[in-house]
């Protein structure tokens, strides 16, 4: 800028030279993000670091030559980049996702961002473009979807497809401790990947298109975190249960379950009404799964009520059992498809209406069976849903201390 003998415009032009410094620093000091500007016909015009780092060219070698080169020969041909420049130009922004090429001619996978710039007068000035290698996140959501898949497979076929035939195959006790080793297993770096995707997603918010891949990532993780959990109960609930004479306070195991639902219970404003519930005979940790998958699947179905309501109700015992009910105010679902409920992988709705990995009612079902009980459930479309199941109830206090359980 041009100096001037005005004091207040003088520290006016000082301060615009400071603060294009500043930004200049800060374009230059990004090294994960493609940071340059292309003029109105697509050549570029400047270049960070970023961009050195990502693409390969030095400042020098690339400023004044078309954007294009950047784009695969698939992509040129069917003009793909003037494509982009021409939605930008209309639109104001421009997003895209697909392979780029690197000067040694590789390929990576890239998001881009092109914005239009134009002066107060409406005139393009140009474009300001955001590269990001996405190629390892591309491959991270691969492979959890592999994984989740394999998963699928073995819950589904019970024995893997390599073991078919075999006479050493590996026995039902076999599977069932490898179905535990893989779900203990995963679930911590699942719970990591969860949590650290979920913080950048709030500190990179404005960056859309890596917000997306986050997305992407997170929702990967939580249902492969869901199926594990799912897997580890549905093992469980397979085994014969050894503690039916044990006591179990279904007041203290309804309020651990609403705690691990965590923030499912606050994602939508519900109102509870929880009855006294009796003492049953049964496996507390078990019985916990049970209604952490009744209420999750009040919470899912609940979404569209303002306030939903959801209710925890014990009927008094009938001679050798308890009757419980867990009722909602839900979109419910047509009685004729009841029968399809409690079946392993069955669904009433689409995973695109509602999450869930089809093992949560089935495994509910298990366990309730496994202690000598009932389960079921009544509805009507949109009239929300019922679920009844019955437990045994616990041992008179005069049996209890006898058989040395605590009252």
């Amino acid at each position: 800028m041009a100096k001037t003998n005005n004091p207040s415009l003088g520290r006016v032009v000082e301060r615009l030279n400071h603060s294009e410094e500043r930004f200049r620093l800060l374009v230059e000091s990004v090294h994960d993000y493609a940071l340059f500007m292309l003029d109105p016909a697509g050549r570029v015009a400047s270049w960070n670091r970023g961009a050195e780092r990502i693409k390969g060219y030095r400042a020098g070698e690339i400023v004044g030559r078309h954007f294009s080169l950047f784009y695969t020969r698939e992509d040129i041909e069917c003009g793909k980049p003037d494509a982009a420049l021409e939605k930008a130009a209309v639109s104001g922004r421009f997003e895209d996702e697909g392979w780029r090429v690197r000067k040694d001619g590789s390929l990576f996978w890239a998001g881009v961002v092109i914005t239009a710039l134009r002066d107060d007068s409406g005139k393009l000035r140009g474009f300001g473009k955001v590269t990001h290698d996405l190629t390892e996140r591309r491959q991270a959501i691969r492979r959890l979807a592999e994984c989740e898949t394999r998963l699928h497979t073995f819950i589904d076929h019970g024995v893997p497809p390599a073991f078919a035939g075999n006479p050493d195959s590996p026995t039902r006790r076999d599977l069932d401790g490898l179905a535990q080793m893989v779900a203990r297993d995963l679930r911590p770096p699942l719970r990591n990947i969860e949590t650290l995707a979920a913080q950048v997603r709030e500190g990179m918010a404005e960056l859309n298109t890596m917000a997306r891949q986050l997305d992407l990532i997170a929702q990967s993780a939580g249902r492969l975190t869901r199926v594990t959990n799912d897997l580890l109960m549905f093992s469980r609930s397979r085994r014969p249960n050894q503690t039916k004479h044990r006591g179990a306070d279904l007041n203290a195991i309804v309020a651990e379950a609403r705690k691990a639902l965590g923030a499912a219970a606050r994602s939508h404003r519900v109102r509870w009404n929880i009855g006294r519930l009796p003492r049953v005979a049964g496996d507390p940790a078990l019985l916990r799964g049970v209604f952490e998958q009744l209420l999750s699947n009040a919470l899912k179905f609940t979404q569209p009520r303002d306030p939903a309501v959801i209710e925890v109700a014990a009927s008094a015992e009938r001679g050798n059992e308890v009757l419980i009910e867990i009722r909602d105010n839900g979109v419910g679902f047509s009685e004729q498809h009841a029968h399809r409920l409690f079946g392993a992988f069955q669904r009433l709705h689409s995973e695109n209406e509602y999450a869930g990995a089809g093992l949560g009612l089935v495994t509910a079902k298990r366990i309730i069976e496994c202690h000598g009980g009932r389960i079921w459930a009544e509805a009507r479309p949109g009239a929300g849903a019922s679920f009844f199941f019955t437990l045994p109830p616990a041992a008179p206090a005069a049996l209890r201390q006898s058989s040395g359980e605590p009252k």
